[in-house]
Formats: C-alpha cells, structure tokens, sequence
C-alpha cells in the first residue's frame, strides 16, 4: 500500500517537525507535573511549608483569622475539588467567549503550583482563580477586567489578594508560563494526516480531537500524562470514532507512518494506549456521540460542551452548575 503524504508543503512539514521536537523537549523538563497528590509528595511539602515565606504571606493575607496553621490544611484537596474548580473554569471562559484552551493552560498553572507547596481550602480557591486570571491575561490579553474577576468570587477575594497570589505563582513557576497543550500538539499532528481526506473530514477530526482534548483537562488521571500522549490518542480515537464508513482506516495507518517520520517514538509509548483507553471510557461514559455531517447544529453540540453562565468561585469547588439541563454536582465531602 503506496502512502500519500500530509497536505502541507515541505518546508511546513519541516516547520511541523521541529514545534513538535520543542514542544516535546518542553513537557518533559519545564512543564512536567508529578503525582501531587500522592501521600508521599504531600508529606514532603509538610516539611518544607515551614520554610515557605511566599506562600506564608499569600495564607495570612487571604486568611486573616487563620494564622499559620491555614497552610498546611490540605488533607481536603482531592481529585473532586480539581474537577470542579476546573468545570468552573470552563463556565468563565464560555461566559465571556474565550478559547477554552485557555482553561488548560491555567490547569496547568495551578497543577504545578500545587506540586510545590500545600494549601488549605480557601488558598486552592485562589490559586486557582488567580491561574485563570494569569492564563487569560496572558493569552487573551486585555479582555477581563482583574475586577470582573472579583465580582464573580462574590466577594470571597480582594484584588490585593490576586495580585499576592500571581506574584507567588509566577515565582512557583519560575515564569515558565507558555505550556505545550494538548490540543497545540494536536494542531500540528493533524497536519500529518493524508491529503487524501477532505477538508470537512480533517476539520471534524480535528474539532473531535479537541473535544477529547478538552475532557482530559478535568480529570487528575491526565495531570502526570505527557500533553503529547494525549494529543495522540485524541487523534487516534477522533478517527475511529467518526466511523469507516467516513474515514477510511488506512487513513489511520498512514498517519501513525507520518508521525514516526516526523520523529516520535510512539510504538513503545505504553502511555499513549493508556491515554487512549481513558479517553474512550470517558467519551462512552459521557453519552458522547460522533460528529454528524447532515446535521450542524447536533455537531455543535457534540463538539462543544455546553455549560451555563459562571458561578462565583466561592461555590466552587463545594458545588458548580455544569450545565442548564445537568443537575448540580453534589458538595465535596
């Protein structure tokens, strides 16, 4: 079987190259994230919250009543509550129209923040607020008032209280703050499909492996997954999922050809599988189905999660309305 090639031109595919060879290079040193909330890292940064003036300052201001004992009230930050601040997350950036990636990177922000000090309650909250104000301000600049923000903690955080927090963060995170997402691994991947498939079968591609993309931000399974991994099995399982009848399998083939010329490992990559199986128990679970091409407004909404209006962070992450037609998620125990 002959092989066709990508769409892009040569030089596009040497430019496609090499992003994906920086990108690749970057989740695995700046923007690697471990298993945080394992006993054991816990236990570590016990010890060393002792020595932690920033976050210190950051707890007695946001924590006026508390003292020093706020810090290291973290027995209570689970997967749940970073589900749900995520899912509040989404609802910001759908309120006010952002790209919902936007809402990776800040859990990205907040991931690896979390991985560096322990924090009670009331500090995950802002830390969490504070990581979406930094990724919105950094990657939709000059659309979000610091005190639109406020207004949605009803309340709960003062703008003295963010400004502390960024500061910690950025420091946290040693300014390294442009993360290789998985859907910016997908954008150049899918350019390595054949240019045998047609525009409107690329696009639905692409949009599904978005939408995969977009639920692995909320689950904690994907925090220690390299953003690549999951770029490839969105990819992977966007192009089973439409089905045979609309992408030919030795499309699928064709693309893992290409992905290994342009020069990733993956046919020893176990966590590629590992990503592809979550992700498919996690679409099937959901209800999800495949994009459907004589119906546009049910693609929207396959594609798209839909979500309401904001809630004021101070309900999150004890409770956030996911949607008009979901019932709203029980309270943290």
């Amino acid at each position: 079987m002959a092989l066709t090639t990508p769409i892009i031109t040569d030089v596009q595919y040497i430019e496609v190259c090499e992003r994906l060879k920086v990108m690749r290079r970057q989740e695995s040193t700046h923007y690697s994230t471990p298993d945080y909330l394992a006993a054991e890292w816990q236990a570590r940064l016990v010890e060393e919250a002792a020595e932690d003036d920033i976050a210190r300052e950051v707890n007695e201001l946001a924590n006026p009543n508390e003292g020093s004992s706020g810090q290291t009230s973290s027995s209570q930050i689970n997967e749940l509550w970073r589900e749900k601040i995520c899912e509040w997350c989404y609802q910001v950036v759908d309120h006010f129209d952002f790209n919902r990636e936007v809402v990776n990177v800040a859990m990205t922000y907040l991931d690896r923040y979390l991985a560096t000090r322990t924090v009670n309650r009331r500090i995950f909250q802002l830390a969490a607020m504070t990581a979406l104000y930094l990724a919105i301000k950094l990657f939709e600049p000059g659309k979000l008032r610091m005190s639109s923000l406020i207004e949605l903690s009803r309340g709960y955080f003062l703008a003295e209280h963010i400004v502390a927090m960024e500061d910690s963060m950025l420091q946290a995170l040693s300014w390294h703050v442009h993360p290789p997402t998985p859907f910016a691994f997908c954008r150049d991947l899918t350019k390595l499909i054949s240019a045998d498939v047609t525009p409107r079968l690329r696009h639905d591609i692409s949009e599904l492996a978005r939408f995969l993309t977009e639920l692995s931000v909320c689950d904690y399974y994907f925090v220690t997954r390299k953003p690549s991994s999951i770029a490839m099995a969105s990819i992977i399982n966007a192009m089973e999922l439409m089905g045979p009848h609309k992408i030919d399998p030795r499309y699928k083939v064709q693309f893992l050809h290409h992905v290994v010329e342009a020069g990733l490992d993956i046919a020893n990559d176990d966590e590629i599988i590992q990503c592809y199986e979550r992700l498919r128990e996690m679409y099937i679970a959901g209800g999800y189905t495949p994009t459907s091409d004589d119906d546009e407004e049910e693609e929207n909404d396959t594609i798209r999660v839909e979500t309401g209006s904001p809630t004021g962070v101070a309900d999150g992450p004890d409770s956030v309305t996911v949607s008009a037609n979901q019932e709203e998620i029980m309270e943290c125990a």
